[in-house]
């Protein structure tokens, strides 16, 4: 009987199981690493917006989310995680200010998903105007 190769092969089965489960454990971290950073920008854009005049347009509130500042940078920089301005609601009545994301896609680091998944369920933060 020839077993010479029996460990390896019983190696590379192995190995690929591990491999696909630790891709898989590394994908789910990194959504979920997107949508707490995300809430938590939304949070503090909220907190900012419902401590300050609200300029109409939602602008300032979104500049907070894409680029950490009010004010939209002079150099075209990289919006945070690939955000749009597309992405961002803001709304804001004469008592309470909220902001969403929505359509925001999921980059995987995984080589199975070929393309990027939308996230179904938004970011959605809501808090009173200060007056």
């Amino acid at each position: 009987m020839k077993r010479r190769g029996q460990s390896l092969v019983e190696a590379t089965l192995v190995l690929l199981v591990f491999l696909a489960l630790l891709l898989g454990v590394i994908d789910c971290g990194q959504v979920m690493y997107s949508h707490e950073v995300l809430q938590e920008r939304v949070r503090s854009a909220v907190r900012w917006g419902s401590l300050h005049p609200f300029d109409g347009t939602g602008d300032e509130v979104a500049n907070l989310i894409l680029y950490a500042q009010p004010t939209a940078p002079g150099a075209l920089l990289p919006a945070f995680l690939g955000l749009t301005r597309a992405n961002i609601q803001v709304r804001a009545t004469e008592e309470v200010l909220t902001v969403s994301i929505v359509n925001y896609r999921s980059h995987f680091f995984s080589p199975w998903f070929a393309s990027p998944i939308i996230t179904p369920r938004p970011v959605m933060v809501s808090a009173p105007i200060a007056r």
